[in-house]
């Protein structure tokens, strides 16, 4: 008797093979009443948007600057009218009031620009949020604020001493409207004047121009945008060199509160050098004048170098989101 299996009904050469050809090749599937089935739709990557060019990046940059210095411009023009549109400013016009209303429009036309400000501070992080680029940085110790602070100083007596060496002094204006109100003066021009204009230079032009720039490369245009906003050629060339000064300090530290010191001290001491020590200083000779700008100015190089030397902001670890 034969044990051996019964042969299958095909040669193992002859049975049929599975198709070999590849899925999408086959033939569609054939539903009966409903005709041949259509193919799915193949899909096709999505090409990469191009970045934007320098232009698009420059507006980007620039107009929140330009609409907040025109509602500041607008500001001052309705304050301007309505203390003209007074029966009290004909009064005011000879005392020291009409410097306190001078003063009061500053302040005015600072105030309008912050709630913008804010806006496009919250626009910048929830637009750098989404792309994954937002960063926090913890605030640098209270010796590196104190430095800035030191730092304006210097700079400032610096720009003074150089300015009554070559002739480009103060004429006796900053004298009246500061002594009118010392106190009121080092709050306005000290204090609210450099926090606004820290907010727009800094924080919000300086931040969008590094998005994209090397810190030189937006060191150098925000201090010619801080430049041109001063309207004038004495404070422009000191506001140059300010600029950089201010940009340097911000990139090293992170924080608001490095470029404002380093501007607090700067317009702070100004405005107390009209007031009590201009006269000290027209009094010197002119090698006293050299010896004491050069000293400021060593001081300031000193001042720069340490900065750079010490540890720079450290970036905070943010909560992973799931």
């Amino acid at each position: 008797m034969n044990d051996e299996h019964p042969q299958s009904a095909f040669h193992p050469a002859q049975q049929p093979q599975p198709s070999e050809q590849p899925l999408c090749q086959q033939q569609p599937y054939q539903q009966p009443g409903y005709g041949t089935q259509p193919p799915v739709p193949q899909a096709y990557p999505v090409p990469a948007s191009e970045p934007d060019g320098i232009g698009v990046r420059l507006w980007r940059a620039a107009y929140p600057v330009l609409l907040i210095f025109g509602v500041q411009v607008l500001a001052g023009i309705v304050m301007a009218s309505a203390m003209v549109g007074s029966p009290m400013f004909r009064t005011m016009a000879g005392g020291y009031e009409f410097v306190w209303l001078v003063l009061l429009g500053t302040v005015a036309s600072q105030v309008v620009a912050v709630p913008f400000l804010i806006a496009f501070r919250i626009m910048d992080g929830n637009r750098l949020r989404a792309k994954g680029a937002w960063k926090e940085y913890r605030l640098p110790g209270f010796g590196k604020l104190l430095l800035c602070f030191a730092m304006g100083i210097a700079t400032a007596l610096c720009a003074i001493s150089l300015f009554e060496l070559t002739g480009f002094g103060d004429d006796g204006t900053q004298e009246l409207v500061f002594s009118a109100s010392p106190f009121i003066s080092v709050l306005v021009i000290g204090v609210i004047g450099p926090a606004v204009e820290e907010l727009v230079f800094r924080v919000l032009l300086y931040s969008r121009l590094r998005e994209w720039m090397a810190p030189v490369s937006a060191g150098l245009l925000s201090a010619l945008v801080f430049t041109l906003a001063h309207g004038n050629v004495t404070q422009g060339v000191t506001a140059f060199f300010y600029g950089l000064l201010l940009a340097f300090v911000y990139e090293r530290y992170k924080t608001f509160w490095a470029p404002f010191l380093l501007h607090a001290g700067i317009n702070s001491t100004v405005v107390l050098t009209a007031v009590i020590g201009r006269g000290f200083l027209s009094s010197q000779a002119t090698a006293p004048l050299i010896g004491i700008t050069l000293l400021c100015a060593a001081v300031v190089a000193g001042l720069v170098v340490l900065a750079f030397k010490l540890a720079p902001a450290k970036e905070k670890e943010l909560p992973v989101v799931s």
